[in-house]
């Protein structure tokens, strides 16, 4: 319930306190924390830097040993989910190479992840979010993971002389893939073409718009 994400639990865990030269465990443990509460969460805006330490089993004050406010520690979860989900798509397209392959490989693997971890993948994609003051003039935490999907379709385009800017490419192949992975887990009753056969269409729709723009 979102209630209990900022509710306090009276039976709620109380960790060991660390030994010197332990801060790592504890900035991970917030961090663990914070990502399995955004899975559950209607909101962003439902975290509360109370309810972590709950959740991590600490003492509110702790939390400020390891982040200076609730955007710091946001942006250390969201940047590790969307390294994650990064690292499958590159591994994905590990040891192909044409280039329109390497895209459609990196689609499969998107996919992927999604099917694996849909608590992780909702964090990124389904609870909304809102402004974070704090993250100006920082690379946005998924900037990476977007990035590879941006060269990966502009190498595509340019194997096929294609002359539009990938951005607007990549940006409505990343919606695609989302309502791909969206809709197939919220309606399993659909007859669904195979996953495999709509991945191939995309890719080859978007290239074959593209190149004859």
């Amino acid at each position: 319930m979102v209630s209990q994400v900022g509710t306090p639990e009276a039976d709620a865990p109380r960790r060991a306190r660390n030994r010197r030269g332990e801060g790592t465990r504890l900035r991970d443990e917030l961090v663990t924390a914070a990502r399995l509460l955004l899975m559950t969460a209607e909101r962003e805006s439902d975290l509360s830097i109370r309810a972590v330490t709950r959740a991590a089993g600490v003492a509110p004050q702790s939390f400020y040993l390891q982040f200076s406010s609730l955007d710091e520690l946001l942006y250390a979860v969201y940047a590790l989910e969307f390294g994650d989900l990064r690292e499958a798509m590159a591994d994905a397209m590990s040891g192909v190479a044409e280039a329109s392959g390497r895209l459609l490989a990196l689609c499969r693997g998107y996919c992927a992840y999604a099917e694996a971890h849909p608590g992780r993948y909702r964090l990124l994609t389904g609870v909304p979010g809102q402004l974070h003051e704090a993250w100006e003039g920082q690379q946005m935490p998924g900037a990476p993971a977007f990035e590879l999907l941006l060269q990966t379709v502009a190498a595509a385009l340019a194997d096929g002389d294609a002359g539009t800017a990938p951005y607007l490419a990549a940006s409505n192949l990343w919606a695609w893939l989302h309502g791909i992975v969206t809709l197939r887990a919220a309606r399993p009753a659909f007859r669904w073409p195979p996953l495999e056969d709509m991945l191939v269409s995309v890719v080859q729709q978007l290239l074959a718009a593209q190149l004859s723009s």
